[in-house]
């Protein structure tokens, strides 16, 4: 079999924009790619001790034999992996239900064998496509989303074959599932959960609402400190990857709360470090500076829009006496008129 090994050197810091929720999970592979061992132990049953040899593949695979250049149809995965030297992985991070997924799924597999694992009997010629151990990883809660993705697979001598991908639901595992399974590389995206609630803040401008979620944020942020210290403390996970995941975890707050920094700062509260340098401090009273800015932005945007509202329906209630006033004049101006007309026996020449 063929290993070709990609040097990644992720920093956790750099993750930002639209693909955060993908990039996370890369992250954990890049920096601290034994945690994936838990994952792997729910949605296979195998179990791999701390120090079993972990490579990371090259995502990018190509749709043909691979000769002297590259294949120009070549496609790019998430994640693809080797380990222990012998079995293959391939995650992939996708956050909407997609029934063509498991056609994807498909073609990337046929590619990532011919790439990665293809074998081939040095007696007989006869080639081996070993498929690898996939599986799709959906952060985001979606009842929709099944158990496995599979599809029928006819082929020409009519024989044929069910190709079936498991699925993990991260938000259908509960903390304490997550802290029984050590399943610790799912924290970052516990905080979607809250989306949902979130949006009945801005549907609703409730400052109850706001106060309830602040509530179960910081119950949510409390618990997932005490679930990390208590894997550093078992020996789970080390010092660098506590740090790593509260970096993680952060960022994934900070990306849901983008619109609500008083929760934000709730839980910067709740996850600063002890000891902080200048520079740190600096960067932290600049950023806060900054979105209390845009705080009293939009503050003083809606008190305008009020008073630009209070004034258009002041100019229409006096618009309308207005209009009131000038009918009842042309009535009086009528009546008199007829009675002028009446006095005058039809009319003043």
């Amino acid at each position: 079999m063929q290993k070709q090994k990609t040097q990644r050197t992720q920093d956790t810091t750099a993750i930002d924009g639209s693909k955060l929720w993908d990039e996370i999970l890369k992250a954990i592979v890049s920096t601290m790619p034994e945690q994936l061992f838990p994952l792997f132990k729910e949605v296979y049953g195998r179990e791999y001790p701390r120090g079993t040899s972990i490579v990371v593949l090259g995502t990018e695979v190509s749709g043909a034999w691979e000769g002297k250049s590259a294949s120009p149809d070549s496609v790019l995965m998430d994640i693809a992996l080797l380990v222990a030297d012998r079995d293959y992985y391939h995650l992939e991070c996708q956050m909407k239900n997609d029934h063509e997924m498991v056609i994807r799924m498909f073609a990337y597999d046929v590619r990532y064998a011919i790439t990665h694992s293809r074998a081939v009997d040095e007696d007989t010629g006869e080639i081996t496509l070993f498929f690898p151990r996939s599986v799709v990883i959906y952060p985001e809660k979606n009842n929709a989303v099944p158990d496995h993705l599979q599809c029928r697979i006819v082929f020409q001598d009519g024989s044929e074959h069910v190709y079936k991908v498991p699925t993990v639901r991260i938000q259908n595992y509960s903390l304490e599932e997550i802290r029984e399974k050590h399943l610790s590389l799912f924290l970052p995206y516990v905080v979607l959960r809250l989306r949902p609630k979130l949006a009945t803040i801005t549907e609703k401008r409730s400052q109850s609402a706001e106060e309830k979620v602040k509530e179960e944020l910081t119950s949510m942020t409390r618990e997932i400190i005490v679930m990390l210290e208590d894997e550093k403390n078992a020996g789970y996970i080390g010092e660098w990857e506590y740090h790593n995941y509260m970096n993680l975890f952060k960022r994934a707050v900070g990306r849901m709360l983008a619109g609500y920094p008083r929760l934000r700062r709730e839980v910067d509260k709740m996850t600063e470090p002890l000891i902080k340098l200048p520079s740190q401090i600096w960067e932290e009273l600049q950023q806060r500076h900054k979105e209390e800015i845009e705080e009293l932005k939009k503050e003083y945007q809606e008190e305008r829009q009020a008073e630009a509202e209070r004034y258009r329906e002041e100019l229409e209630r006096q618009t309308e006496d207005l209009e009131r006033q000038n009918k009842e004049n042309k009535a009086e101006i009528a009546r008199l008129q007829a009675l002028v007309d009446e006095l005058t026996g039809g009319g003043i020449q």
